[in-house]
């Protein structure tokens, strides 16, 4: 009992964590400005926003009476996103740019991913995680832009 009102509470934190994060990254000056990337044509911060509003709307009394549906949707999602995060980090160490905002936003994910794999199925996790790498490897286009 104890685990599962712990788990609620990382379910609505790093959402709301992850949303700042995305919302700070759009005022960044710093190194992280010249990174640049975009998933099917939409800039990355805004897939982020999107991906942790899904994540925290999931948590609401409405949605959560379909207790195994939405368990599978916040697998697939969180699967899914730490595949592309992983693709994301690798980017930044080539590169050898990083941002802070984005490596944070990896760990809200990573965070998530990690309280709630004891309850999920992972088959699909395993299915899931490879189809964020590969959706990422094939529709993701970043850029790193010099500052002078």
């Amino acid at each position: 009992m104890r685990w599962d009102k712990l788990l609620k509470i990382v379910n609505l934190i790093f959402p709301i964590i992850g949303i700042g994060l995305m919302v700070f990254y759009e005022v960044c000056d710093t190194s992280c400005s010249s990174l640049r990337g975009t998933f099917w044509g939409v800039d990355l911060k805004y897939v982020g926003i999107l991906l942790m509003s899904v994540l925290l709307a999931l948590n609401l009394p409405p949605v959560s009476r379909y207790a195994i549906p939405v368990s599978h949707l916040r697998t697939m999602m969180l699967s899914g996103a730490l595949g592309g995060e992983i693709l994301l980090v690798r980017f930044q160490m080539v590169h050898d740019t990083y941002c802070p905002f984005c490596l944070a936003f990896g760990l809200c994910v990573l965070i998530l991913f990690a309280a709630n794999f004891l309850k999920m199925n992972k088959y699909l996790v395993l299915g899931t995680l490879l189809g964020g790498l590969g959706a990422f490897a094939l529709f993701f286009k970043g850029s790193v832009l010099p500052l002078y």
